[in-house]
């Protein structure tokens, strides 16, 4: 059985951002492509912020095998319903599948909080294991990513690695699914989120995202922006993927 965990940390200041809506998406870069003149008025206030990750553990018989991570966010702004609900569901399908059939190396599940505010939280998972993110030559462990918008109602899934066995296996677990990615992303693609790191270390790992028209929106809600059969099959592809990373 696995060991359930929580890791706590504080950052001394909350990333700051600034956010567009997608509502106003085509009038600014209507305006920035005519080199429009633009003034911006922002009020700002810097506090402490509190994050808090959400571990699942388990120790495998070959514990000198590379360690397996499995990892989505589990924080946003909105209720973000497909935004994060379907990297959830993956995650939650693909404990469920390691309880029923026990993993032969380790393998670490991780919900991260603080997305929203600059990968806080995957940032404070990495520091507590320095050298995760590189080759497995050297001691690196392989990633798997269940990202934004899995399952979004009008959304594309797109897959994201560099490694050829974890492309070749997924679009297999996938296609037995009958949900084959709609984009396979080139294997040069430097992702834009938590895996970015891990690709320029020359890491393992895996991503799938997708996208959402209601991307970043107030309206992304429960039950208009979620396409759930698309969910179960892509949960139940991702679930058969980590299991047979972990024989």
């Amino acid at each position: 059985m696995g060991l359930l965990n929580a890791e706590r940390f504080r950052h001394p200041y909350g990333a700051p951002a600034i956010h567009v809506s997608s509502e106003a998406s085509e009038t600014v870069l209507a305006g920035a492509a005519r080199s429009a003149p633009a003034r911006v008025v922002a009020e700002s206030q810097y506090l402490p912020t509190t994050a808090r990750n959400i571990l699942v553990a388990f120790s495998g018989p070959r514990r000198f095998s590379p360690p397996l991570v499995v990892m989505t966010p589990r924080s946003s702004w909105w209720q973000s319903t497909a935004e994060r609900g379907g990297g959830l569901v993956c995650w939650l399908e693909s404990l469920r599948a390691l309880i029923a059939a026990p993993p032969a190396c380790n393998v670490i599940f991780t919900a991260n909080s603080g997305h929203e505010l600059g990968h806080l939280g995957l940032d404070d998972f990495m520091v507590r294991r320095p050298g995760w993110e590189l080759p497995i030559s050297e001691g690196g462990a392989t990633w798997i990513h269940f990202g934004a918008n899995i399952g979004a109602a009008g959304g594309e899934l797109s897959l994201q690695s560099a490694s050829d066995d974890l492309r070749r296996l997924t679009e297999i677990e996938f296609g037995r699914a009958g949900q084959a990615p709609d984009i396979v992303a080139p294997k040069t693609l430097v992702p834009t989120g938590e895996t970015r790191d891990i690709h320029r270390a020359g890491g393992r790992y895996l991503t799938l995202v997708g996208s959402n028209p209601l991307f970043h929106l107030p309206q992304d809600r429960w039950p208009h922006a979620v396409d759930t059969e698309v969910v179960t099959r892509v949960a139940a592809a991702a679930a058969a993927l980590v299991v047979k990373l972990t024989r």
